[in-house]
């Protein structure tokens, strides 16, 4: 759902959850930077770079009300230190223009700007990096929108990724369409069917899950798609992962973190200690 911001372009209309991940997302980035760029400029890394690629049009608007917030995008632009490129891209060419008169004119030569696919662009964006770069990827889809293609292509680079995982109404709302599809969009997510071997009998069936029902059931689930990407190399990953709920109490999504090194991990825990209204959290 999009409406027009007050600066007439169009925005993503979101709720309390939205706001809550950015937070978690701006808060690792800044932390990302100020602890790389020493290594920066000390030539251990040529380039420091963030990914965006489900970007979306750079600015949110509260579906309660009229509070407006900057997108993924816009936040990464402001962080300082600076990264030294951002890839931005969506499948809508209406949030590419958006986006596009949202980046300030001084930004514009950090900032390469696609309309496309996620899953096809990532791989331009790859090929356009060396073997010395650092970065970023922030991968948060409105659905299932993303391949596993995308995170092997991530891979072939030092990449540290947050992802959005369409946990909680995301796979209940689905799970029993794309059972008993021969291939769906789980399969094409999950880069395989192996997914349909979990412990999902009881939502197969048809029945109610209780909010405790449906976190006890997603913690396999989300362990089985870590160990998907540990064979990608991406092998310090975290246990507790914050957790988006909606105006119902009802779970949504997981932000799930993901890095080759381990430095990674220490900064995202660090991070994650500290929800986003300022409480410390207790995962």
């Amino acid at each position: 759902m999009v409406r027009r911001a007050q600066d007439g372009l169009r925005a993503r209309v979101g709720g309390p959850w939205t706001r809550e991940k950015l937070d978690y997302m701006e808060r690792y980035a800044t932390a990302f930077m100020k602890a790389m760029n020493s290594k920066r400029k000390a030539g251990l890394w040529s380039e420091l770079v963030y990914v965006d690629l489900l970007a979306g049009p750079g600015k949110g608007i509260d579906r309660d009300g009229d509070l407006e917030f900057d997108g993924s995008p816009v936040r990464a632009l402001k962080i300082t230190p600076a990264f030294d490129r951002l890839f931005f891209s969506d499948l809508d060419k209406r949030n590419v223009e958006a986006l596009r008169q949202r980046i300030p004119v001084d930004q514009q030569s950090r900032v390469s700007l696609h309309t496309g696919d996620c899953n096809a662009v990532v791989r331009n964006v790859v090929a356009s990096l060396t073997r010395k770069t650092l970065g970023l990827a922030f991968v948060d889809p409105e659905g299932f929108e993303v391949k596993f293609a995308l995170f092997e292509a991530l891979a072939q680079r030092r990449m540290d990724v947050l992802l959005l995982f369409p946990s909680g109404i995301g796979i209940t709302r689905n799970f029993r369409i794309f059972a008993k599809q021969p291939h769906s969009p789980m399969d094409d997510l999950w880069g395989g069917g192996e997914w349909r071997d979990l412990p999902r009998a009881k939502l197969a069936a048809g029945k109610r899950l209780t909010t405790g029902e449906v976190m006890s059931v997603e913690r396999p689930w989300i362990g089985a798609f870590r160990s998907k990407l540990a064979h990608l190399g991406f092998l310090h990953e975290d246990e507790g992962d914050p957790y988006f709920v909606n105006e119902k109490n009802v779970p949504m999504y997981h932000l799930l973190f993901f890095s080759k090194h381990v430095a990674g991990l220490k900064i995202w825990r660090g991070i994650k200690k500290i929800e986003p209204g300022g409480q410390r959290a207790l995962f």
